[in-house]
């Protein structure tokens, strides 16, 4: 396995943007400014690099949301953010750019840092965010001569005070570019990117997609206090069951990471879904049911893990076709879909939500095996899954 860094940041950064709907794209737009100022300050490779990874992630600390949801603690996101890079591969470089990405220019922002010693990516990363979100903000308020105008007054009174004055001015230059604004609204913003993205990127293999992995998996089930290490576990049953039949290290490696990112799409689903006491309305489970959609485009948009791709996202399927979201049935669903969906039916009945404790390992067992009866998963599946808990 060999996955471009580059590739993989922009996919996953979409998980980011799609939670409860906000701003779709918002990442790439902000790496899109992000790259441009780089180019007019003439950084270099190195720090371009960093500049470009800290916008994909610069709100990777949001996913993180139960404890400060609905709080003035709004800050708390880039510094959890930045714990969370460190995680990743090459992260370690890019860590402070996140946590300070929110700082102002004349030191009233959160940590009071000012002027240089806020760090220079950092402060473009910001610049680049607050246009995103004063643009989108007005779409539909305003014409789009108007938008522009807005913009570039906002930037020209924050030089000095939110903004780097000379990043402030760098910006200011790129706005009189008609091309700057048509790329900016570009509907296919990724294929701008790829034009003029840094080329010499980090190359990723097995060992570092399992960190990435490691990393979502926290930020998919931290989102709601009932499926804390939901991912986890799911990934754990999952590898002791390849273990079990014998898959190859590396077979048994991507079901493992396939288990980490099974709930990747559930970052679109508000918590208000997500933790709620009572039974779903059919709307609130329409919604609950876009997660495996989601979770299967981001994954394939990486590229190079369309294996990891379909058995994360395929644990919703049934044999007999009444599954989602695709409706697959028989022998449309692989082995590993199976074994990965029994796995999902056995960590969600064995923990606590909101309306129920969790069930004992036999209990679970004999729910899993109504279900086998009625032809909706893998009885096979079932048995290998009872030697790992049983």
């Amino acid at each position: 396995m060999n996955l471009n860094y580059n590739n993989l940041l922009s996919s996953l950064s979409l998980a980011l943007d799609v939670q409860e709907y906000k701003n779709m794209g918002h990442a790439r737009k902000v790496a899109y400014i992000s790259l441009r100022i780089s180019e007019m300050l003439n950084l270099n490779e190195e720090e371009t690099k960093k500049v470009y990874y800290s916008a994909f992630l610069h709100d990777i600390g949001k996913g993180d949301i139960y404890e400060d949801f609905n709080t003035d603690d709004w800050w708390k996101h880039s510094e959890r953010g930045s714990e969370i890079v460190k995680k990743l591969p090459f992260g370690e470089h890019f860590s402070e750019i996140i946590r300070y990405h929110h700082e102002n220019y004349d030191g009233s922002g959160h940590f009071k840092l000012n002027g240089d010693s806020i760090p220079l990516g950092a402060q473009i990363v910001f610049i680049s965010d607050q246009f995103d979100i004063r643009y989108t903000s007005l779409v539909g308020k305003e014409s789009e001569y108007n938008i522009r105008n807005n913009i570039k007054e906002c930037i020209k009174s924050g030089a000095g005070k939110m903004f780097n004055p000379v990043i402030a001015n760098a910006l200011l230059e790129l706005t009189r570019q008609e091309k700057f604004w048509l790329d900016y609204k570009f509907f296919d913003i990724k294929s701008i990117l790829k034009r003029i993205e840094p080329k010499d990127t980090v190359s990723i293999g097995i060992e570092e997609l399992e960190d990435i992995a490691e990393a979502f998996a926290q930020i998919i089930d931290n989102r709601s206090r009932f499926t804390y290490n939901h991912s986890r576990g799911i990934s754990n049953l999952a590898y002791k069951m390849a273990k079990v039949i014998g898959y190859d290290e590396e077979i048994t490696r991507k079901i493992k990471i396939a288990g980490l990112l099974h709930d990747l799409g559930k970052l679109a689903v508000p918590n208000s879904i997500l933790d709620k006491p009572d039974k779903l309305t059919e709307e609130e489970f329409m919604v609950i049911k876009s997660h495996t959609y989601y979770t299967k485009e981001i994954l394939k948009e990486i590229g190079g893990i369309d294996d990891i791709a379909e058995w994360a996202a395929n644990h919703h399927e049934k044999l007999d076709g009444s599954g989602y979201p695709e409706g697959l049935k028989g022998d449309e669903i692989g082995e590993i879909d199976r074994h990965v969906a029994v796995c999902d039916m056995y960590q969600a009945l064995t923990e606590d939500r909101p309306y129920r404790k969790g069930l004992e390992p036999k209990q679970a067992i004999d729910i899993i095996a109504k279900s086998v009866k009625d032809n909706k998963v893998s009885g096979e599946s079932l048995e290998i899954l009872k030697e790992v808990v049983l």
